[in-house]
């Protein structure tokens, strides 16, 4: 009966956000959006020598309004696949107080403007928080320093931001990880048309003089037309895969990953696309007991074909080392669609 009742509450919920937009729709200055997204995998691990059956990885259904008066809001619902269930995965106001139109792209913002997001949206800590979404990722993983520290980090707050040319700024106070506020932000600054340089840092304050939590980071990112490199480095404390780290340590945890990505369309003539990631995590505990002190390291190729502007396919190949173990690989096939 419970499970119902969630259930009837969640269906209520995306009836009423969608009977809101719906009457919206008649207001002549009114820009709704409906937007959405999918994938599907299937992985063969190969060390196991074992498949797994296809499932659906992401499914994300996005609705948006803008209005011209500097105001938008937007809602998200989307598919968990630990759960198996629907989930509100955002859910925010952005006021514009510059710009007369009130437009905010959800990933990433390109216009400047100095703006104001207040509800449940993604952290924009470092850059992974611009390819949570599939069709932006150009292989099925995350890296893994941050499956290591914040995950998918989304959270529910408040955000003051402003975009100018080669400059940005993000400072947020949100819920957090544990039961208080994080305090924190992110500064970024193009030195050049292809370059850029970004800090992130937040903190988990549970009391005015007590903190539980950080993660601090730094990021590059080197972009042309066919060629983007990118790279990252954290350091954690109290956060541990997207949780409160039950151990309790005030021991850091850290590490970083490069990515490389390339357009393969001028060399080969087909619509296809080449990555490359190495990655590598860092911790001076011993998690599993072993006697072994915590580290991990991966490499990642992954190579995809762009059907149409909204449909691709990626096969990604995957090596990874726990400690002192054997390497494991693992091979991964995946759809994904936009709309």
């Amino acid at each position: 009966m419970k499970l119902k009742s969630k259930e009837n509450r969640f269906k209520n919920l995306v009836l009423s956000i969608s009977l809101f937009l719906l009457t919206i729709n008649n207001i002549s200055v009114a820009q709704p959006e409906l937007t959405g997204f999918f994938d599907v995998i299937n992985t063969q691990n190969f060390t196991e020598n074992e498949y797994s059956q296809f499932q659906i990885n992401q499914f994300e259904l996005d609705i948006s309004y803008a209005h011209q008066s500097r105001f938008s809001l937007g809602t998200a619902v989307a598919y968990n696949n630990v759960t198996q269930n629907m989930e509100l995965a955002m859910a925010y106001a952005h006021y514009n107080f510059i710009n007369e139109e009130g437009i905010h792209p959800r990933r990433e913002e390109t216009t400047n403007h100095t703006g104001i997001i207040v509800g449940k949206f993604d952290m924009h800590f470092g850059l992974d928080h611009m390819s949570f979404a599939s069709p932006d990722r150009p292989i099925a993983s995350q890296p893994l320093v941050y499956e290591k520290t914040i995950g998918g980090w989304s959270d529910t707050g408040v955000d003051f931001h402003m975009l100018h040319n080669d400059f940005s700024f993000h400072v947020w106070a949100v819920n957090g990880f544990y039961e208080g506020i994080s305090l924190g932000g992110n500064l970024r600054y193009s030195f050049l048309p292809f370059l850029s340089v970004g800090v992130s840092q937040s903190t988990d304050f549970v009391k005015i003089d007590e903190t539980k939590a950080s993660i601090t980071g730094l990021d590059i990112l080197i972009g042309t037309e066919i060629l983007e490199i990118k790279s990252e480095y954290l350091w954690a404390k109290g956060i541990y895969a997207g949780k409160q780290d039950t151990l309790g340590t005030e021991e850091m945890h850290e590490g970083f990953y490069v990515q490389a990505l390339t357009q393969l369309d001028e060399l080969i003539s087909l619509p296809m696309f080449f990555t490359l990631r190495y990655g590598q995590w860092n911790s001076k505990e011993d998690r599993d007991f072993n006697g072994i002190i915590d580290s991990e390291n991966r490499f990642t190729v992954g190579l995809g074909y762009q059907f149409h502007e909204n449909v691709s396919a990626r096969l990604e190949l995957l090596t990874n080392k726990i400690e002192n173990q054997k390497r494991f690989h693992q091979g991964t096939l995946q759809l994904v669609v936009a709309f």
